[in-house]
């Protein structure tokens, strides 16, 4: 089966066409974060299930395509989405070490996490192919396999044992596919250019951007915000450009720094976002790490405490089935 599958797939990539029976999605609705309203549509993540033979094509030309982009020198720097080495945990530890250098230097942190309305359903077919080819130098064959992967589908969204109608896709990439995240990183790979203009700190994970900046207290003096909030001015006009839609109200803010310098700050502040006046907050969630203002972490103790004592409670429903037997080999798994 597997020589088999390998010589399906290196037919499909030298004829530059990716098989159209495998170009329908099956979309099934996830909610963003637990607590959010079940009910609003906008609070789920639609992610696409699509054929194992599908997985295996994109796969093969995942591994063809990842070396070439990755050398190009192209790739945004601080996309940690697909680069060897990096990861939510590398972002992570990047900016909160940023951020507790700056405090042992006297200095505090503004940052802004900014949310980006339906990032992967937005792209645009012919900018995303323009870009792959122009900026990062994929041509022939390759440019034709990944025209005829992203153009041309469809999807249905299904809940349960109830679907909608199959509707085409004329523009995005499946999100939950393998390549949907790289394709989504060398289409945005052009912001962190404007980004750098403004000399402001900043890192993504996929369609997740982080926007900071470091700033010197002044004493009964307001956070001077310009620069930060020019950088996020620009940086929605280039998302507005490329056919994506930057989401201020859902955009958070907060300041870093210590308690003493903290409680003088003027808690009416607010930050300007692409024309939204955005409050700031005492907590910031990235990727699933709750991060407060002062870093001392106790909010997302408290939340991972509440997580497990959920799912420790709700393991006495099924306490009679396994055996002590089972139950032991499960505990040294984990």
């Amino acid at each position: 089966m597997a020589p088999l599958i390998a010589e399906l797939a290196n037919l499909s990539f030298t004829s530059g066409v990716f098989p159209a029976r495998y170009k329908t999605g099956r979309v099934v609705p996830l909610l963003k974060k637990p607590g959010l309203p079940v009910h609003d549509p906008a609070n789920y993540r639609p992610v696409t299930n699509l054929c194992t033979f599908s997985k295996i094509f994109k796969k093969l030309f995942l591994a063809q395509l990842q070396p070439h982009v990755m050398q190009s020198g192209s790739y945004c720097k601080f996309q940690s989405a697909y680069r060897k080495g990096c990861s939510t945990e590398t972002e992570l530890v990047r900016i909160v070490s940023d951020i507790q250098r700056a405090g042992g230097e006297g200095q505090y942190t503004v940052l802004l996490a900014l949310d980006t309305t339906a990032a992967f359903d937005a792209l645009e077919h012919s900018t995303l192919l323009e870009r792959a080819r122009a900026v990062f130098g994929v041509s022939g064959g390759a440019l034709d396999w990944m025209k005829s992967f992203v153009t041309g589908r469809s999807q249905f969204i299904a809940v349960g044992s109830e679907k909608s109608d199959t509707v085409a896709c004329s523009s995005g990439v499946p999100q939950g596919s393998v390549l949907g995240l790289i394709l989504f990183g060398m289409y945005v790979s052009p912001v962190g250019d404007v980004i750098t203009q403004h000399s402001v700190s900043y890192h993504q994970h996929a369609d997740d951007l982080q926007l900071y900046t470091l700033l010197t207290p002044s004493p009964n003096r307001p956070c001077e915000l310009s620069a930060i909030e020019l950088c996020a001015l620009d940086v929605s006009q280039w998302f507005t450009e490329n056919a994506l839609l930057l989401n201020p109200v859902k955009t958070e803010a907060v300041i870093f720094g210590t308690r003493q310098w903290l409680s003088q700050l003027d808690g009416s502040q607010r930050i300007d976002v692409a024309g939204t006046h955005i409050q700031f907050k005492d907590t910031v969630k990235l990727l699933s790490v709750t991060l407060d203002s002062t870093l001392c972490f106790d909010k997302h103790v408290a939340d991972v405490a509440r997580q497990c004592h959920y799912h420790i409670r709700a393991l006495k429903h099924i306490r009679p089935l396994p055996t002590l037997e089972a139950s032991r080999q499960q505990a040294r798994l984990l």
